[in-house]
């Protein structure tokens, strides 16, 4: 979800108007057209906008002017040619700071952008490929100090609660490298168009360590089984990616009570369970469930 001039929404009308830009619900673009919004964002990441800085999605710059203020560097990655054109001939006067460029930031080379120090990310995230995004970001820690984030509340909530009844795979995903914390809630009437939710800022920092030991494909068969059939007991969830027999010796070895719901085990349980599979030298009988969530 791209940001805008943060005049208000009569400037943001009259900006894609001369620019002849309809929002596009596929490129997630719902501009950002309360100033108090945007004060307030940039105001929640602080000092943090003091290093190298990549933004997604930058739209008609609202959160990049107040950026580019404070960063010593502030890459902007915007996939609409025509606002590209137009924050290049507004930022031309800080070029040698400020570099936009034209590209979906699911193809965005973070390591590449990073020089000798760990990037923050800052960006409004289309709703529709949130997922993806965040699998982006995740994959690319080790280029990202951390990332600042607005989405859809909803998404953010689960999230922060995952791994419990009130979580998803994704979120065990983002926790898993990552530590959570939303900073605040931002209404849908904050945008132009208005989105159909509301939303939320939220900051994400990258762990040094995930927070299991057992190896990748194992953790997350054991995450999308048991996620993947939330309603079932852990036994009947586990045999989505172990056979029966395996999954009772699974579930003694790891001193795990049979009947309760995967939801309601935390990193540690989940952990135990990847790591007796692999010490009983288990094989999931789907691999696609060895797959990251």
């Amino acid at each position: 979800m791209p940001s805008s001039d943060p005049a208000g929404e009569g400037a943001v009308r009259r900006s894609l108007e001369a620019l002849a830009i309809h929002p596009s619900k596929r490129l997630g673009q719902n501009f950002l057209v309360d100033p108090n919004v945007v004060a307030m964002i940039v105001g929640a990441i602080g000092d943090d906008a003091g290093p190298d800085v990549v933004e997604i999605g930058p739209g008609l710059g609202a959160l990049t002017l107040p950026l580019a203020e404070r960063a010593r560097r502030l890459v902007a990655v915007e996939i609409d040619r025509r606002l590209a054109a137009r924050l290049r001939d507004i930022l031309a006067p800080r070029a040698g700071s400020v570099e936009v460029v034209e590209a979906d930031i699911l193809d965005f080379d973070f390591g590449a952008a990073a020089r000798g120090e760990r990037l923050v990310v800052v960006g409004a995230i289309p709703y529709s490929i949130t997922a993806l995004i965040l699998k982006r970001l995740v994959d690319a820690r080790s280029a990202i100090r951390a990332a600042y984030l607005v989405t859809q509340r909803e998404v953010a909530d689960k999230i922060q609660a995952s791994p419990s009844r009130d979580g998803t795979a994704l979120g065990i995903f983002v926790q898993a490298y990552a530590d959570v914390a939303i900073l605040r809630r931002i209404p849908r009437g904050a945008f132009f168009p208005v989105p159909d939710v509301d939303s939320c800022l939220w900051k994400l920092t990258m762990r040094e360590t995930p927070r299991f030991m057992s190896s990748e494909e194992s953790f997350f068969a054991v995450v999308r089984a048991i996620y993947g059939a939330r309603r079932k007991t852990l036994r009947n969830a586990l045999q989505r990616a172990f056979s029966p027999s395996d999954v009772d010796a699974l579930l003694g070895r790891a001193e795990l009570d049979p009947k309760v719901r995967g939801e309601t085990l935390g990193f540690p349980a989940l952990d135990r369970l990847a790591s007796c599979a692999e010490s009983l030298s288990l094989r999931s009988i789907d691999g696609s469930l060895g797959e990251r969530c």
